[in-house]
Order: structure tokens, then C-alpha cells, then sequence
């Protein structure tokens, strides 16, 4: 009798549409005796999004420093999705992509032979920010991208709209996705029966890792990662040039980084990070043209010694962001 594999489900959607904000949702919707696992990964260098995950056992990987489609960290991730194959053997595998990521190869990455079909089947939902697509989409090919390779979207955000402008919304995606299938929300609640299919949770159909001899061999994964890599047919090449700017600095409160993030530079589309203050932690968050900064209490920011920021933009510099730090008398570590 063969195993049952591994189920998958995508998470896509732009820079700060509220993917983690549904993956929550999604997971307080998960049977307590599934083995799930999520992999997430972020544009910037160092992981935000994963401390805002709200379970604090949940079991988790994190590939930051580019998207996991694209060249950069390509590799990265076709060798994860080995170890989650066949060491970690999840019932469920959760991929939250990055916000700039083109999930075009995906369904390629995961039926690969090199995973023996232990990825039985993929299930695509996008996550839309309705105050932002709009705009975001004239200038940004990712969403074009996203929209093209999703079955299930969720339009969220919608209490920042009107109802002509959601209409707009949908308008654009049907042009793209004729398929499309949609549910509208705020703050990324969605009842996961209303767009996916779990599977019913059995702890019986827990496989044990397979054995080391099984397994490739590190050169050999290697080969196969270069083979992948190296394939012509393969969507490798970022949809988008942005960079990402990483900012640590100690001390300080909220209101000393206030004036920071009311003088951001307009081509700055995604920031988000932790600011410390009198050893309590507050998230702050911009997308598009506006920010919020909120006392946080998630138990998975272990760090809690160090400021950190990050900045994602069109621009390729940094002295410009670092010189309002200084203006603050906030030194950058």
C-alpha cells in the first residue's frame, strides 16, 4: 500500500496583502492532529513575517534573501522540499511565497521525479490587498504572475474600499484567470473550507523518515538542484527589480522612529520590522501609502534586544533611508 504523500497548499499575493494574516486563520481551522508543516519565506534578508505566525508550536522553515522561484534561493528550496519529502514527511505542506514571487514553476518544482510523487496534489490561493492591487499591478509584473497561476482568491482589505473598486478588482484578475474563484474579507479571515480541501487528520497515516541509504546523496542533490536550475523552460529571472534594506539600531522608542516612517521615500512599496521600547515590542507595517505601528505580543520574537527594519523599494540605494536614522540620532548597527 503506498503513502499517502504530502498535500500542498500555495500562499501567494503582493508585498503586504495579509498572506500570514490568512495562513493564521488557516491554521486555527487545522485539525490539532495534522502533521503540517509551513514553509515561509520573505524577500528581505531576515525574517519578519515568521515571528508574526501566531502558533507557537507549529513546526516551520524560513528561506529569506530573494524568492524561493527564483535563481538566488532557488536551490535553497528544492532542497528543502527534498528534506520535507522525506525526513520530515508532513501531511500537509503550507508554502507562504514571497511578495514578489512568480509561483509560475511551482506545480514543476513539486512533481520534479527527484520527489517520487510524494507531493500528491497543489492548491493555489492569492491573497489581494483591494486598497492596493490596483495601483500595484500597473507597475509590478509579480501580480500579473500571481493572478495567472492561483485557482482561489482572496480579496482582502475590503472595508478600506468601496464596492466598485472591488469590482475593478475582480475585473482585472477574470482578465487573467477566467477561472478565478473569489471570497472578500478583511484582516485575511477566511473559513479555509471556503477555498480548500484538508485532509481528514489520521495520526495512523504518519510515515516514519525514510532510510539514509534511500536517499540522494549530497553531490547527487546538488546535480539535480544544478539540473533544475539550468533548465531553459524555467521562470528564474525576478519579474521585478527591487532591493530589500535591512535596519538595526538600538534603543530609542516609537516615536523617535515615527518621523522616520513619515519621510520614507515614495518608492519604498513594502517595510515592516520591531521596535523595541521599554522591552515591549511593537510591529510597525507599511504597505502602499500609509503604516501602523501596534504593541505586538507574539511569543515567536525571541530576539527582542535589537530594533530591526525592513525596507523594500524600487530604488537601488540605501544612504538615503540610513540618513533618517541619523536625523533621529538613531545609530545603525
Amino acid at each position: 500500500m503506498s503513502e499517502p504523500g504530502t498535500q500542498v497548499f500555495l500562499i501567494s499575493g503582493f508585498l503586504g496583502s495579509g498572506k500570514t494574516s490568512f495562513l493564521n486563520h488557516m491554521l486555527k481551522d487545522t485539525p490539532p492532529d495534522l502533521k503540517l508543516l509551513v514553509l515561509m519565506n520573505e524577500f528581505g534578508e531576515e525574517s519578519i513575517d515568521g515571528a508574526l505566525v501566531e502558533d507557537p508550536e507549529l513546526e516551520m522553515l524560513e528561506i529569506s534573501k530573494g524568492s524561493i522561484f527564483c535563481a538566488c534561493v532557488k536551490g535553497d528550496f528544492i532542497k528543502a522540499l527534498y528534506q520535507i519529502a522525506f525526513v520530515i514527511k508532513p501531511e500537509v505542506l503550507v508554502i507562504e511565497a514571497s511578495g514578489v514571487a512568480n509561483p509560475t514553476d511551482i506545480g514543476r518544482d513539486l512533481f520534479n521525479p527527484i520527489y517520487k510523487g510524494v507531493y500528491k496534489t497543489l492548491e493555489k490561493v492569492c491573497v489581494i490587498d483591494a486598497a492596493n492591487f490596483l495601483e500595484q499591478y500597473e507597475v509590478f509584473t509579480a501580480l500579473e504572475k500571481q493572478v495567472e497561476a492561483a485557482d482561489n482568491f482572496i480579496v482582502n482589505k475590503t472595508d478600506l474600499v468601496d464596492v466598485p473598486t472591488i469590482d475593478s478588482v475582480k475585473e482585472v484578475v477574470l482578465r487573467h484567470n477566467p477561472k478565478a474563484k473569489f471570497v472578500e474579507t478583511t484582516y485575511g479571515r477566511v473559513s479555509v473550507a471556503d477555498l480548500i480541501s484538508l485532509p481528514a487528520s489520521s495520526s495512523s497515516r504518519l510515515a516514519k523518515p525514510a532510510d539514509k541509504s534511500e536517499l540522494l546523496s549530497d553531490t547527487a542533490l546538488e546535480e539535480a538542484v544544478d539540473r533544475i536550475l539550468e533548465d531553459e523552460a524555467a521562470q528564474v529571472t525576478p519579474p521585478d527589480r527591487l532591493i530589500s534594506i535591512t535596519c538595526r539600531w538600538h534603543s530609542g522608542s516609537v516615536e523617535d522612529f515615527r518621523p522616520i516612517a513619515d519621510k520614507l521615500p515614495a518608492d519604498v512599496v513594502r517595510a515592516k520590522g520591531f521596535i523595541i521600547q521599554d522591552g515591549r515590542p511593537y510591529l510597525y507595517s507599511h504597505v502602499g501609502h500609509s503604516y501602523d505601528i501596534e504593541p505586538f505580543d507574539g511569543s515567536r520574537l525571541l530576539d527582542r534586544s535589537v530594533n530591526r527594519v525592513v525596507f523594500i523599494r524600487r530604488e537601488f540605494q540605501e544612504d538615503d533611508i540610513r540618513s533618517l536614522f541619523a536625523e533621529q540620532g538613531l545609530n545603525l548597527v
